[in-house]
């Protein structure tokens, strides 16, 4: 029996040597020469997704092996017509398998194949061409705004803490120049949110006030900013001292006490809970604050704490102190008084709300946000010499009561922002370049939010532009306003052509926005009012440039074009954008001007009768998460 089963078996030709074969064994030689079907690994390559069973991968190798010898022809007859073989080069990208006679090629890739090359993909080595910046060199603060940059917010809607926590946190370990700025962002204003975070870091100051130096960062030196949600942190039973953690902060510049129930517009529904937070100002917080020579940049009073006019009274008493008397920015929150309150009671607050303003002499940041008592009364209140004013949800504000105020002190004004009042239309617009010179930010969304139901609500003005089309300011750089209600298309078209006109006097604009909800108009009307307008809006405002290459022209790849070839490349795409103008206005009733501002880098318009909605809901709301494979189901 074995003679005869070793007289069946091929016998194996002597090996033969090559010129150029280095082969440094016998065994990788009989292992390559043996083979004559294309050269891959028995072995599949194994990937996170399969099991790993080498018994399984020998045994089946090790039949493919001898399906492929009993018809494929011997060595012998190979070596015979075998030409001279070079050495073997690895090949230099993905190498097309080697048909062999009388075996059935696939028609489509097998799955074990198609991992083998992701996988391939995903160790491939980096491009030698790549050429990585020394970033660890980089001066401490430019790395810092590098970091800011990237990870902020660290929060989001209802404190929930963003992935840039961790991404800091990661990238800190690299090197020590990226481990002091990822601390400095981290710490500049620490997240404390939840109760476990804040009494880790509650811990770590301590550490660092008992034994100066044991820590590899000063954590009391880098906070500056403390933003702490009341409900949770300070208010529920085991929280943390807000005494204490003054005391463990000797370069606290801002404090931010607030709710997870303060952003209407994501948690309306959860309103009415919210009144049950039962929580007052500390009566030693200015002494703490004074004791450890705190003088406050930015502090926000929040009237559900624990209502409006008794934070109304600390504040008048808190901004005559040397800590609070110095700052800039001031946000109140939740000033409303209810409708069964006493005239006495409604004119104390105000008078609180005055003193406490008029005490702020250095104030340039000023936000009031779901604030009812900002009226006709409390309005002339303000302070001139704003550069920053922000009013939301401020359900009796009307555009004459703001206009009064901007023809006054709206000289300086830099930032305007108005979101979600009611009452306000845009008449005060006709005559914003005269009330505003210095504008460079106008933001205003036009949504209502009413927690007390699940609808939402409609304005309480008939027509957006009562005085007529607006008037813009020349040193305007962002220009976005959403949600235009109650606007009819003849109103539209002289909104629009207001900015087109005025294209020449805004040199700095850089973001165009609007959305416009047309009243009245049928789907044919919006349309065309889209087909019209927006090719105007991207000849006359979108910067069609390509940026320039800074990486390419710094490793020296490219050289700078000199003046003459910008000069003919500027005189080009005037042309170019002159002959698209031309074009355009033939079929456009728009008036176009003579010469493109061409430097905006958005350009946004949306021209619909979509009734707005605290949230939006798509097509992907309504879909299933996975298709069935379930036949019946189907069917």
């Amino acid at each position: 029996m074995p003679a005869a089963s070793s007289a069946s078996r091929p016998r194996r030709a002597p090996r033969v040597r090559y010129k150029n074969d280095d082969s440094a064994s016998d065994e990788d030689f009989e292992y390559l020469g043996a083979k004559t079907r294309p050269t891959r690994a028995a072995r599949r390559v194994q990937t996170y997704r399969e099991s790993s069973d080498d018994d399984n991968s020998d045994s089946s190798a090790v039949e493919t092996d001898a399906n492929q010898d009993s018809r494929l022809p011997t060595p012998q007859s190979e070596t015979t017509v075998r030409p001279h073989r070079p050495k073997r080069k690895p090949p230099a990208g993905p190498s097309k398998k080697r048909q062999v006679p009388n075996k059935r090629q696939k028609t489509q890739p097998s799955r074990s194949v198609r991992k083998s090359t992701d996988v391939t993909a995903v160790v491939s080595k980096p491009s030698t061409h790549a050429r990585i910046p020394p970033w660890q060199t980089l001066p401490y603060f430019v790395l810092v705004n590098i970091m800011q940059y990237a990870a902020y917010p660290l929060y989001g809607p209802m404190s929930r803490q963003q992935p840039s926590v961790n991404w800091l946190c990661t990238t800190g370990s690299v090197c020590r120049s990226f481990h002091d700025a990822c601390m400095a962002t981290l710490l500049y204003s620490p997240p404390l949110y939840p109760l476990q975070q804040a009494r880790g870091l509650m811990t770590l100051l301590k550490q660092d006030q008992d034994h100066p130096g044991t820590l590899s960062t000063s954590f009391r030196s880098k906070i500056r900013y403390l933003d702490i949600e009341v409900k949770h942190l300070l208010a529920k039973k085991g929280g943390i001292s807000l005494d204490e953690l003054i005391s463990l902060t000797p370069q606290l510049r801002g404090i931010r006490l607030y709710s997870n129930y303060d952003d209407m517009t994501t948690v309306s529904w959860a309103q009415p809970a919210s009144k049950k937070v039962r929580w007052t100002y500390p009566i030693d917080l200015i002494r703490r604050l004074e004791s450890n020579n705190v003088v406050l940049r930015s502090f926000d009073w929040n009237g559900r704490f624990p209502n409006t006019t008794d934070v109304l009274k600390e504040a008048m008493a808190a901004h005559s102190r040397p800590s609070f008397k110095h700052m800039r920015d001031l946000t109140f929150l939740n000033l409303t008084l209810s409708e069964k309150t006493e005239k006495t009671d409604i004119a104390s607050a105000r008078s609180f709300l005055a003193v406490a303003l008029k005490s702020l002499a250095a104030l340039r940041s000023l936000c009031f946000r779901n604030c009812g008592m900002i009226d006709e009364f409390t309005m002339p209140m303000l302070p001139p010499g704003l550069l920053h004013l922000e009013l939301t949800n401020c359900s009796h504000l009307t555009s004459e009561v703001l206009e009064g105020y901007l023809s006054s002190a709206g000289q300086g004004l830099r930032s305007l922002k108005l979101n979600n009042n009611q009452s306000m239309d845009l008449g005060f617009m006709a005559n914003l370049k005269s009330l505003c010179p210095s504008l460079q930010r106008l933001e205003i969304d036009m949504v209502y939010i009413d927690p007390s139901s699940w609808h939402d609500r409609d304005p309480l003005f008939d027509e957006l532009l009562p005085n007529g089309p607006p008037t813009w300011p020349s040193q305007l750089i962002t220009i976005s306003i959403e949600n235009m209600r109650q606007l009819t298309e003849a109103a539209a078209e002289k909104f629009f052509a207001s900015l087109v006109d005025a294209s020449e006097d805004l040199p700095f604009l850089k973001k165009l926005s609007l959305k416009v909800i047309l009243k009245d108009a049928s789907w044919r009307d919006r349309a065309k009012m889209r087909q019209n307008w927006m090719p105007v809006f991207e000849n006359v405002f979108l910067n069609t440039d390509k940026p320039s290459n800074i990486i390419t022209n710094t490793l020296g790849f490219k050289r700078p074009p000199t003046v003459s070839q910008r000069q003919s490349t500027r005189i080009a795409n005037g042309r170019l954008k002159e002959l698209s103008m031309s074009e355009n206005s033939d079929e456009s009733d728009a008036s176009t001007p003579k010469t493109a501002q061409a430097r905006c880098d958005v350009v946004d318009l949306v021209i619909s009768d979509q009734r707005p909605a605290e949230t939006q809901y798509r097509e992907n709301d309504f879909l299933d998460s996975e298709p069935s494979d379930d036949e019946e189901y189907r069917d």
